[in-house]
């Protein structure tokens, strides 16, 4: 089965543009500093650039940053290709990866940082803000972990089995 299929393609471009599309609207309604409360104090959008990596770390370097992340880009694509995995949770969980980083990638280039605009927490405790590219960036890592430990370990059983019997 080609790994490399419309399923994939899909789900890589549809991030992308949603991503690409919310951070438009983001700049947009929040370009002037508002805060605009989704659910209370505990959800709700605020515009920031990050000129930094992940959690807003070594900002500043956007020129480690674009070079990282298309190294990133272009070492996960080669991975994806090249390994014997193919099962469907593994091409989700890459897709939604280079999804959300052709989304940020996207943004180190056309803008002055990364955008984000999700800001969650409680009063001073908040997480870092983030974007969608973030979220499906974090889900695939997820779905990742879950084809490592759990796909791979089942399918070295079944090979166990398959061969003491």
């Amino acid at each position: 089965m080609n790994k490399l299929n419309f399923r994939f393609f899909a789900i890589v471009f549809g991030i992308w543009i949603a991503d690409f599309f919310s951070k438009i609207a983001a700049e947009k309604a929040l370009l002037g500093g508002e805060i605009i409360p989704l659910i209370g104090d505990l959800l709700q959008f605020r515009l920031v650039y990050n000129t930094g990596g992940v959690f807003g770390i070594l900002q500043n370097n956007a020129i480690f940053f674009h070079i990282m992340t298309g190294i990133a880009i272009i070492a996960l694509i080669t991975y994806f290709i090249k390994t014997k995995e193919d099962h469907i949770i593994f091409q989700i969980a890459i897709s939604f990866i280079l999804g959300g980083a052709f989304g940020n990638f996207t943004d180190r280039f056309f803008r002055i940082g990364v955008v984000d605009f999700i800001d969650m927490g409680i009063g001073a405790n908040r997480f870092p803000t983030y974007n969608i590219a973030d979220t499906f960036i974090t889900f695939g890592a997820i779905l990742l972990a879950i084809t490592f430990f759990f796909l791979t370990n089942e399918k070295a059983s079944n090979t166990e089995k398959g061969s003491n019997q």
